[in-house]
């Protein structure tokens, strides 16, 4: 029966790290073949790619999907559709969204802790490259990779949009204004690198999701992990990244305490997050004008959210009537609008209460939270499969009883689940 286990999860186990590559780098693909062949790309061919990726996933991790999820996922679904027979703005692609964190997780869980850090490495190494060609040869980047004409094509852009900055790259390749660059504006200019995930915020985002790793998990030589830093560095300060930034340091501070292996207060982070972006809406309240994004930095972003949210009547709190303003410039709001509180608060608690197998699990559980409070506060950028994907893979790779173990009482642990063969 072990042979037979280990046939089983054998395909998994090389597919899981495969579809995180594809998710991670197929963006840039199509930006590439869009760029040299003039032909467009819309919006529905990319997602025609995402449900690809997500369903080839599905297969290959099908049989390590309980009954109790698929009545779980189904219920969900269920009730999703039905808000939207009567909140016609509900966005349905909030079920993509779960879909990725579950098929990731999942696929992690398949995969052994140390074949996701190679994992992680070699996406690292794709990106590192990527973004020395960017940020060495500029013009040469821009004519392999239209970036501007890329997200014209696929309606993230407006196409009467003006081009300021005067370049092929995303519209927040540059701080606006007069802002400066915050992380060495001498040497790299005014100019935010993506490197393969073709806009700045991603690329701050996934230097986020390794440092969460490398605070969670203890593999190899020290010096190898030390560079792995020193790497997901390099990316926040090549994306000028201050959320990034910020986030590292919270994701630090709360690792160093014991209330990170806390359930309990797993479950709060992400609500004191929401209760102090209400009381900083409500200390701004502005009656009778709509909220927007006046400055588009970190507090301006914070105070639209909290505007935005201390703005709502109870039919948008339980996602029976749109919101007024939109929600895409504020994860909360997002998750909220679509999902309703009651489910969101139930997926929550479902996610914080799930005890992980492992330390490392539990660990990287705490750092994943730490990241989500913080990101859902200026944006729903956390969900984008480029970073997702990668995200939810490692966090079920650290959960997994595949995790390197350093007791005996865990090896005798995992021995116990593994089905004894009868004798004939």
């Amino acid at each position: 029966m072990q042979a037979a286990s280990a046939r089983t999860l054998n395909p998994i186990h090389h597919a899981g790290p495969r579809l995180v590559l594809a998710a991670v780098s197929f963006n840039t693909a199509l930006c590439f073949f869009s760029t040299q062949s003039s032909r467009h790309i819309s919006n529905a061919e990319v997602a025609a790619v995402e449900i690809m990726i997500m369903a080839a996933g599905l297969y290959f991790c099908r049989h390590l999907v309980s009954a109790q999820a698929m009545r779980i996922a189904g219920l969900i679904t269920l009730f999703v559709i039905g808000l939207k027979f009567i909140n016609t703005g509900l966005e349905l692609k909030i079920l993509h969204d779960i879909g990725i964190t579950y098929i990731f997780y999942e696929l992690g869980r398949a995969t052994s802790i140390r074949e996701s850090n190679r994992v992680l490495w070699i996406v690292m190494a794709i990106v590192l490259l990527v973004a020395a060609f960017e940020v060495l040869l500029p013009t040469q980047f821009g004519k392999v990779f239209d970036v501007w004409s890329y997200y014209v094509d696929k309606g993230v852009i407006s196409a009467t949009t003006i081009n300021y900055s005067k370049t092929t790259s995303f519209i927040s390749g540059s701080r606006g204004g007069q802002e400066a660059r915050s992380f060495l504006p001498s040497i790299l200019g005014a100019q935010r690198f993506s490197s393969v995930f073709l806009e700045p915020v991603s690329m701050g985002n996934f230097s986020v999701i390794t440092f969460a790793w490398c605070l969670s998990t203890k593999l190899g030589d020290w010096r190898l992990r030390a560079l792995l830093v020193g790497c997901a560095a390099a990316c926040f300060v090549l994306a000028d990244s201050r959320f990034a930034a910020a986030c590292w340091m919270l994701m630090l501070l709360f690792r160093m305490t014991p209330l990170h292996r806390s359930r309990f207060v797993i479950f709060c982070l992400p609500l004191l997050a929401l209760l102090a972006l209400l009381v900083n809406g409500s200390l701004h309240d502005m009656p009778g004008v709509v909220p927007a994004i006046v400055n588009d930095d970190f507090p301006g972003r914070l105070l639209f959210s909290g505007r935005l949210l201390d703005s709502w009547g109870f039919t948008q709190w339980f996602a029976l009537a749109p919101s007024a303003v939109y929600t895409s410039d504020t994860g909360y709001a997002y998750v909220i609008n679509n999902l309703g509180l009651p489910l969101a608060l139930l997926l929550l608690g479902a996610f914080a209460f799930h005890k992980p197998a492992t330390p490392e699990g539990l660990a990287m559980k705490a750092m994943v939270t730490v990241y989500m409070a913080a990101s859902l506060c200026i944006g729903a950028n956390m969900f984008t499969i480029k970073t997702a994907a990668l995200c939810w893979f490692l966090y079920g790779a650290a959960s997994s009883l595949a995790a390197p173990v350093k007791n005996t009482a865990r090896i005798r642990l995992a021995r116990r689940r593994v089905p004894t063969p009868i004798p004939g």
